[in-house]
């Protein structure tokens, strides 16, 4: 099966920049620790501090299932929540 790669963006409340920066951190470190985890890049805008996009490469769907069930992911759910405006995430795949 082919890589897939992920895209989540994040915009953190007002008073929750460094919150939610640190949360990031940990799951970060934690998950390029996996596996199945090939890449794991988190990226601040450089026009709106609060506004955060991570770039993951997984080996397989079972490697991005695993981490999504990982208690470092979990606490990184708790962490956030209540403190953000904005999630999106997209799985993509590579077609070209």
């Amino acid at each position: 099966m082919a890589e897939l790669k992920i895209v989540a963006s994040i915009v953190a409340k007002d008073n929750a920049g460094s919150e939610i920066l640190s949360a990031l951190h940990n799951v970060a470190d934690n998950s390029r620790q996996e596996m199945g985890c090939i890449s794991y890049v988190v990226h601040q805008d450089v026009s709106d501090p609060l506004r955060f996009t991570i770039l993951e490469i997984w080996k397989s769907q079972e490697a991005i299932d695993t981490h999504n069930n990982s208690p470092h992911f979990d606490a990184f759910k708790k962490a956030i929540d209540g403190k953000i405006d904005a999630l999106e995430i997209n799985i993509l795949k590579e077609i070209y």
